[in-house]
């Protein structure tokens, strides 16, 4: 540098003032552009600062959302892979057989009547061995597949037949026979029965009630007795069509439309829309009280199961796409009483129907892991929630499905922790189910013993997953969670005979209802969602209790309006004889099917035998009743 400077002094000591003005003018000018390039540099440098800044965190930016997304990706795809394989059908509660349909790759889900169908394992099929497999054997009873004896289904059939009224057709041509062998050569030794299973068509009549009109005293002043219809004043509704219209709709799920088209073809005109008064009008006038009343004797039940579902109600007062929802309330499974059914209408799914539904109960009530429940146990004090085997189980059956079980050997497949889990939870099933026709005691006993054991192991295990460091697919995770954090609900079924193992009953009765909303789509007004509610809490107690449940509506049709009209009120006394258990409903139903069966029995009267053998073909088709 001072070398530098020396010599840059040598080379100006001897110049002239001109000649060094000349020379500093141009060093200013270098000095002047090298600043200019450096000023230039750094802002250019500076602006690559900030862009590679943005860049930066546009990649990381772009470096989340690619993560977010290939979760997005991968849960989408398992929730496809668990479409593909019906996890939620019939087979989910059937470990082997959800494994066993696991390895047949599909593009589309299985049409459900085919999957039973075709239940036997096919050539291309794989069938996996688990160690505990052979504890199982055939299912339960020893009976072959669905644990159903072969020849039931035939041999109830024919023993169903044999209590229906008998027609008798002795098919003969005399005639013919003449010909053939020669009159007088030929005689019958014995008849061949051949029984089929006929339908007489549906029957509508026209009733026509006449009351008099009589002439009082000797100036003859005419007075008309008075007649009004029960159920609807100047209206050609009867108990019989009434009950049938809701027996159509809330038990064989056939929307007022279908039904006014059948009944078009029946030769009748009854419109969709007179229908819908109808039901409309007189359900709440007459059905809300055993409504009510069910709900009164649910609620003395001390276990109840319960569940939800969607309903869409197009006039609510809100916006379009809101979601109502119908809740039912139902006793327990293992309770020893009278089944009872209650399904309630609310606009949301929020805590308060709970708190006004079951405001007084005091006891157990068997659920989901839905929040308002446990929100409502905590608030109320006096009830217990208890959870559901049922749920855990799907939980781990998706997480098992989502891997590739195609790929893994029967050695790799036993060794996965869902696989574990649910071989466990297939073995508590199994015990528990030895257990359901046993009194709670000695249940509540037998559990402790038997079935105790096996849910502590089953929770051991999957606290010991929660624990290690492995990591587990999304859907794994939160079946682990879902069951550490349920496990004293999982468990509370082994304090009490009386509570059931999962939510099972519950979901069963409330598919009545998803089969028909799935008919009829929607409720056009509250008011008709109200009478849903109403309908399907009275008729499938009436299915529960073995009611045949078009004459309980016919029963209740034909006594709760006389009692309105004559007492002007139904007494506790009175509702209880209108219950599907009642002895009253029972001698009704079993009378009137008594007075059905011998009406039919006199359309076929009996023949001569003798005209039989003698008399030509058609004199020989005549019915012959035993």
């Amino acid at each position: 540098m001072k070398a530098e400077k020396d010599a840059f002094y040598e080379s100006i000591k001897d110049l002239g003032r001109d000649t060094l003005i000349t020379r500093l003018l141009e060093e200013h000018a270098v000095r002047v552009e090298l600043e200019t390039h450096k000023s230039t540099t750094e802002r250019i440098n500076t602006e690559m600062f900030i862009q590679h800044k943005e860049l930066e965190d546009k990649y990381n930016r772009l470096c989340k959302e690619l993560n977010e997304l290939k979760i997005l990706y991968k849960r989408e795809l398992e929730k496809n892979q668990l479409k593909v394989k019906s996890t939620f059908g019939r087979k989910t509660e059937g470990f082997l057989s959800l494994v066993a349909s696991a390895n047949k790759k599909e593009e589309e889900p299985e049409d459900e009547s085919q999957t039973e169908d075709n239940g036997a394992t096919g050539s291309g099929r794989r069938v996996i061995q688990f160690p505990s497999e052979g504890k199982q054997g055939k299912g339960r009873g020893g009976k072959g597949k669905g644990g159903h004896s072969k020849g039931k289904s035939k041999s109830s059939l024919k023993k169903s037949m044999e209590s229906l009224p008998q027609e008798y057709v002795y098919d003969i041509d005399v005639a013919l026979l003449d010909s053939l062998y020669g009159a007088g050569n030929w005689d019958i030794v014995l008849w061949h029965k051949h029984s089929t299973l006929e339908k007489i068509p549906v029957c509508y009549y026209t009733r026509n009630l006449y009351t008099p009109v009589i002439s009082v005293g000797r100036e003859r002043q005419l007075i008309s007795l008075s007649y009004l219809n029960p159920l609807m004043a100047h209206s050609h509704i009867s108990p019989s069509i009434l009950a049938d219209i809701l027996y159509r709709k809330f038990v064989l799920s056939l929307p007022f439309y279908r039904q006014a088209a059948d009944y078009f073809m029946s030769g009748l005109h009854l419109s969709k829309q007179t229908m819908i008064n109808w039901v409309n009008t007189l359900v709440p006038e007459f059905f809300d009280l055993i409504w009510n009343y069910l709900i009164i004797q649910l609620i003395k039940c001390g276990y109840l199961q319960s569940d939800e579902s969607f309903i869409q109600v197009n006039k609510d007062g809100r916006s379009p796409g809101h979601k109502s929802y119908m809740w039912l309330h139902c006793t327990s499974e293992l309770y020893n009483g009278f089944p009872i059914i209650v399904f309630c209408y609310e606009a949301t799914r929020n805590t308060d129907h709970l708190r006004e539904m079951l405001g007084e109960f005091i006891g157990y009530i068997t659920c989901d892991a839905y929040i308002s429940y446990q929100v409502f146990e905590q608030e109320s004090g006096a009830v217990t929630v208890t959870g559901c085997f049922m749920h855990l189980r799907r939980y781990f059956a998706e997480a098992f499905f989502i891997n590739d079980i195609s790929a893994m050997s029967d050695t790799e497949l036993s060794q996965m922790p869902e696989t574990k889990v649910l071989l466990i939870i297939r073995e508590i099933y199994m015990e528990e189910n030895k257990l359901k026709e046993l009194p709670s005691g000695e249940r509540q006993t037998k559990r402790q013993l038997v079935v105790k054991p096996l849910v502590n192991k089953l929770f051991e295990y999957i606290h010991s997953l929660a624990a290690d460091e492995n990591i587990y697919s999304d859907r794994m995770t939160k079946a682990i969670n879902y069951a550490i954090n349920q496990e004293n609900r999982l468990r509370e079924f082994l304090n009490d005979g009386n509570i059931p193992i999962d939510n099972g009953h519950a979901e069963r009765i409330i598919r009545a209802y998803s089969i028909g909303r799935a008919n009829w789509l929607f409720a056009d007004t509250i008011e008709g969602a109200k009478v849903n509610a109403t309908m399907y809490s009275i008729t499938e107690t009436a299915k529960a209790n073995g009611a045949d449940v078009y004459l309980y509506l016919k029963y209740l049709l034909e006594n709760i309006p006389v009692r309105l009209e004559t007492n002007g009120t139904c007494d506790n006394e009175f509702l209880e004889k209108m219950m599907p258990w009642s002895q009253e409903y029972r001698e009704y139903e079993k009378h009137t099917k008594e007075e059905s069966l011998e009406s039919f029995r006199r359309m076929f009267p009996k023949p001569d035998k003798d005209q039989i053998r003698a008399g030509t073909s058609a004199a020989a088709s005549v019915p012959l009743t035993a």
